[in-house]
């Protein structure tokens, strides 16, 4: 398939779409083939660990094509939510087919918003990105992600100070709300302590701004669209969030870096992150599932992220896993199998 995989991440809002302009059953189809056909999928199709060589690799950190599938995601973002926005706004939908676009709407911001947004967020030295990841984010109530995901979470990986670690044991409701709201209050800190390096004005803080943008898009949908819109666009951010913090509950779930004799951690390695080489799950999500890599070197284009053999294999792909984390029951006792697996205590 080559590089042409990753269009197939479009079938996301494709599928989003579909939803939208049907009714009964087929505006499940969507949710159908996401959390039901995929995980099982990637239980047949065997995983692929290939890695680019180095020639390929030079080639394809060079092509503008991986660039321009990013940029047409967000303007399909912003597409996809104008036709969710009006196609609620109809009177005579069902209840059903309500339900059916809230959640497919909220798979499109989690999925697609965040990770796009997220791939592009990491490129802190190209302005154009930066502005297309802060547009993107915006649409799923993200704006302060890119200040703690870069700064906090990749520093404190594994550590206590990562609100975004899960240890061993924990439930995953608590952990997105812990993750979501301490998130935002020590982005705050995070932004305040590089002005005060900086030697600029702490009432400069950028927060400001990544508050009231996605606070100035609920007061457009209310304006253009009315409050009952409005909150059905609050719920599916809401479970495009959930979304987020599910990958984030299960992407480092037991891991902990260990505390030296200085008082330091020790460095982030392969081992501080459960990977998946399971296809669908990495050509939709922009190759997140080669996370121990992706912590490697957080700025790595997601095209030449490569499979790590040291890295320990989540038992099944990140669509299955998600849903695994949604229920404490079921998640916990295959991940302590998991871990034992691999000897981490």
């Amino acid at each position: 398939m080559g590089k042409l995989k990753y269009f197939a991440s479009y079938i996301v809002p494709l599928l989003a779409l579909l939803t939208f302009y049907t009714t009964g059953v087929y505006a499940y189809i969507g949710i159908l083939f996401l959390y039901v056909a995929i995980p099982i999928l990637e239980q047949v199709i065997t995983p692929d660990t290939y890695n680019l060589d180095a020639a390929e690799k030079e080639l394809a950190k060079e092509d503008i094509y991986f660039d321009m599938v990013l940029y047409v995601l967000v303007i399909l973002q912003f597409v996809t939510i104008y036709c969710f926005l009006v196609t609620i706004s109809d009177p005579t939908l069902m209840v059903t087919d309500i339900i059916a676009s809230v959640l497919m709407m909220g798979t499109v911001l989690g999925a697609i918003g965040i990770n796009v947004g997220h791939e592009l967020g990491h490129k802190t030295n190209e302005p154009i990105k930066q502005l297309f990841a802060q547009m993107i984010l915006t649409t799923s109530v993200q704006n302060h992600f890119m200040t703690y995901h870069n700064s906090g979470h990749h520093k404190d990986l594994g550590t206590p100070a990562d609100l975004t670690s899960a240890k061993k044991g924990d439930n995953f409701y608590w952990f997105a709300l812990r993750s979501q709201i301490g998130g935002y209050f020590k982005t705050w800190k995070l932004e305040a302590n590089k002005l005060s390096k900086q030697g600029k004005n702490p009432n400069l803080n950028p927060m400001i701004i990544y508050t009231l943008l996605p606070v100035m898009l609920f007061l457009g949908i209310y304006y253009f669209f009315g409050f009952y819109v409005m909150v059905c666009y609050f719920v599916a951010s809401v479970f495009g969030i959930s979304i987020l913090e599910a990958q984030n509950f299960f992407a480092h779930y037991g891991l902990r870096r260990k505390k030296m004799e200085n008082g330091r951690y020790e460095r982030v390695q392969p081992i501080h992150s459960w990977n998946s080489d399971h296809i669908f799950g990495r050509i939709i999500l922009f190759e997140l599932t080669r996370h121990s890599d992706h912590h490697h070197m957080g700025g790595k284009a997601y095209q030449v992220l490569e499979s790590k053999t040291e890295s320990p294999i989540l038992p099944y792909g990140y669509p299955a896993m998600l849903m695994l984390s949604f229920l404490p029951f079921l998640f916990r006792p295959i991940m302590e199998k998991q871990l034992k697996l691999y000897g981490i205590e």
